[in-house]
């Protein structure tokens, strides 16, 4: 972020009464301080990395996290968008308008700025409002816009990913990658997808049937049809996640992959998982000229 744009967003929130700013290494920081709330996000990527309420942490952030430019940081909710994972690994409609030229993982949107665009603030509630900032990006030939909206309160976090097709169609994939802390991974269980098919990415892709709650005993990643909403379990919180997306992705790196992950302690997977509210694969999103389409997730504390 250059010292004009740094200063342009003080200047938006110098009537602000619970959000500041403040630079972190090389990124511009928001700071929520709500009396009953708080949290952090970044303009780079749009990207929620703390919140805290009820006296809980709701997210993850990696003690390694690197507050640097072009990087999206380890944890909280980085923003997937407009392909996700391996661009190689998207429907033949998302990789027609991707550059075969070293494509980045997970999409553009997270490690490129975006500007915050309004926020309103009450006694019970923060709702933040930022945009990708306008401009082609080298690596894709789509035409569209997108927009998050965060809602932040003690009773729940939400957020909406808006994507507006520009004059011509487009077809993407997304996800909201949110990290979740626990204490113990082994006793840590996702309810809601029993019966429910899901892809094995670290099994040849095989499709598979989920039987009874996802727990983690070795690495995990896997892509799942979502049909109702899903409830997260630790031994220190119960957490429900609804929305509208049509895939979840539940994921922890456990002992090796660790080991070669950025950003991220050798023993870090005891203590996170993932579960990503998600469009992708053949719910991948495709919008005529001038559509739009809104991701949604909503947590709420049980």
């Amino acid at each position: 972020m250059t010292e004009q744009e740094y200063t342009s967003l003080q200047t938006k929130l110098t009537d602000a009464q619970y959000l500041t700013c403040e630079m972190k290494d090389e990124l511009a920081v928001i700071n929520v301080r709500h009396p009953l709330f708080q949290a952090e996000l970044t303009t780079q990527g749009a990207q929620l990395l703390r919140f805290r309420a009820r006296n809980r942490d709701w997210l993850w952030l990696s003690d390694k996290a690197e507050y640097k430019r072009g990087t999206s940081l380890r944890g909280g909710i980085p923003v997937c968008w407009p392909w996700f994972g391996d661009a190689a690994k998207n429907p033949t409609a998302i990789q027609m308008l991707i550059s075969p030229d070293q494509p980045p993982a997970h999409g553009f949107a997270r490690s490129q700025a975006w500007e915050l665009r309004s926020f309103s603030e009450s006694d019970e509630a923060v709702e933040i409002r930022l945009a990708l900032a306008p401009g082609q990006h080298p690596s894709w030939k789509g035409d569209a816009s997108v927009e998050l909206r965060m809602s932040l309160s003690s009773a729940a976090l939400s957020l909406q990913l808006t994507t507006t097709a520009g004059k011509s169609p487009v077809c993407y994939s997304q996800a909201l990658h949110t990290y979740f802390p626990t204490s113990e991974i082994d006793s840590t269980r996702v309810e809601g997808l029993s019966g429910n098919h899901y892809i094995d990415a670290l099994d040849q892709w095989s499709e598979k049937t989920q039987e009874g709650a996802v727990t983690f005993n070795e690495e995990t990643d896997r892509i799942y049809a979502v049909d109702r909403p899903l409830v997260l379990t630790t031994p220190e919180y119960t957490m429900r996640l609804t929305g509208n997306n049509h895939t979840a992705v539940v994921w922890n790196p456990w002992i090796d992959k660790s080991k070669r992950l950025s950003q991220f302690d050798d023993d870090a997977w005891q203590r996170m998982f993932c579960v990503e509210s998600a469009n992708v694969m053949q719910d991948a999103v495709q919008l005529q000229a001038g559509e739009s389409h809104t991701l949604e997730m909503r947590l709420e504390l049980e």
